[in-house]
C-alpha cells in the first residue's frame, strides 16, 4: 500500500494540498497543491499547476505546467508544454517536442527534435533537429511577470553553452558556440561562434564573434 504524508490528499490522481508520497507509476497525475516525490516516478500525463518537486528522474508522456517544477534527477518525456518554470539539475531532460512560454533551466543537456520556446532556456547545451528560441520580455509568459518575479529573478535572455541542431532560430539568446545547417541570428543575440553549412542570417542588432561558413569550413 502506498504511503502518502502530508495535510492533503490524492485521489483519482489529483494532488491537493501538501502531499509528500513515494515514487511508483501513478498514471495521470494533477497537482493543485504542493507535492514532493521521494523516488523515481512515471506517469501519463503529469499537469502541474501548483509546486512539484521530484528528488529523482521523472519520465511522462506529457508535461504541463503553469506552476513551479523541480526536479533533482533528470526529465524524459514526449511532449513537455512549460507556461513556468521548470528547473531540472540532473544532467539531461530528453523530449520529442518541447513548447516553452515559461523558463527551463537544466543542469546539463537538453535534446529534443523539435524546440519552439517563447520564454527562456538556459542549459550547458542544446540538441535536436529544429530549434526556435525567441526570447524576450513582450512574450505571454512576462505578463505572469508579477506572479514569477521571485522565480525568475531579472532575466531577459536565455544562456546556452553549445546550441546544435539542424535549423536554428534565435532571439534573445547568449551563447558560446551555435552549429547547424540553416541558422539565424535574429536580435539580442550574443554569440560567440557560428558555424554554418548552409544558409546563414546574422541581424544587424545582434552581436557574433566568428563566423564560419560552408565555404570556410
Amino acid at each position: 500500500m502506498v504511503s502518502f504524508k502530508g495535510v492533503g490528499s490524492v485521489e483519482n490522481g489529483n494532488v491537493n494540498g501538501v502531499v509528500i508520497f513515494p515514487g511508483g507509476d501513478y498514471g495521470d497525475l494533477n497537482v493543485n497543491g504542493v507535492a514532493t516525490v521521494q523516488g523515481p516516478l512515471q506517469a501519463g500525463v503529469l499537469d502541474i499547476d501548483g509546486v512539484f518537486h521530484g528528488q529523482n528522474d521523472v519520465t511522462c508522456e506529457n508535461l504541463k505546467t503553469t506552476g513551479v517544477v523541480n526536479i533533482d534527477g533528470n526529465l524524459q518525456t514526449t511532449l513537455a508544454n512549460i507556461q513556468g518554470v521548470v528547473s531540472v539539475h540532473g544532467n539531461k531532460v530528453e523530449a520529442d517536442r518541447i513548447v516553452c512560454d515559461g523558463v527551463l533551466n537544466v543542469g546539463g543537456q537538453v535534446s529534443a527534435d523539435t524546440i519552439d520556446a517563447q520564454g527562456f532556456i538556459n542549459a550547458e547545451e542544446i540538441v535536436g533537429d529544429r530549434i526556435s528560441i525567441q526570447s524576450h520580455t513582450s512574450s505571454f509568459f512576462f505578463k505572469m511577470w508579477t506572479k514569477l518575479k521571485e522565480a525568475v529573478g531579472n532575466q531577459n535572455h536565455s544562456i546556452v553553452d553549445l546550441i546544435e541542431a539542424t535549423t536554428v532560430n534565435l532571439r534573445g539568446v547568449h551563447a558560446r558556440t551555435v552549429s547547424g545547417q540553416d541558422i539565424t541570428i535574429g536580435p539580442g543575440c550574443k554569440i560567440d561562434k557560428v558555424d554554418a553549412s548552409d544558409k546563414l542570417f546574422i541581424d544587424e542588432d545582434a552581436e557574433v564573434g566568428i563566423v564560419i561558413t560552408k565555404a570556410e569550413a
